[in-house]
């Protein structure tokens, strides 16, 4: 039998050949400390390593979006940079999609990232990528939002695509 890794839980893993950009869809790609989200045929890719990306889906009203988060705390980043910050930046995404007609008893949640890069490169015991996720843990369990899938930890980075016409996510080790 093929068990996950212990740090994967219901995320969806296609093979590279299958990514879920299409023709007529809206591409943006997030850097960090960027959100997007809609109410249209999108589609988001990003690139995470201790990073996370909170993605959140209404299926009823179609409105969906994702951040890209580099810091768990506001302490040390500049008050003029609240979407790098996990806690500002999730409620800015919660928020958005609101505004776009999403209700909050309707959304669902996926969270990615959050590897352990730094001890792939240098043996560091702190790890940024493990307090970046319980941030997205512990402010979605707050919003009452479930967390319908979840590819966290590691050490190496991913590449995630999210689609907003039907929550769909892609994610692929790197």
């Amino acid at each position: 039998m093929n068990v996950p890794p212990p740090h994967v839980r219901g995320a969806v893993r296609l093979s590279p050949a299958e990514p879920i950009l299409t023709a007529g869809t809206e591409h943006v790609y997030l850097h960090p400390g960027q959100m997007f989200a809609a109410a249209h045929r999108s589609a988001i890719t990003t690139v995470l390593g201790s990073c996370v990306s909170v993605c959140l889906y209404d299926a009823r009203s179609g409105v969906g979006g994702a951040n890209h988060y580099v810091h768990p705390h506001a302490a040390g980043v500049s008050p003029g940079e609240p979407l790098r910050v996990g806690e500002s930046a999730i409620q800015a995404l919660i928020d958005s999609v609101m505004s776009l007609g999403a209700r909050r008893d309707r959304l669902v949640a996926k969270v990615y990232g959050g590897a352990h890069v730094l001890k792939a490169m240098t043996g560091e015991r702190w790890h940024l990528g493990a307090a970046n996720v319980e941030v997205a843990r512990t402010v979605l369990r707050a919003a009452h939002i479930p967390v319908q899938a979840m590819d966290v930890g590691g050490v190496r980075g991913r590449k995630l695509q999210f689609a907003i016409r039907d929550g769909s996510a892609w994610v692929k080790e790197i």
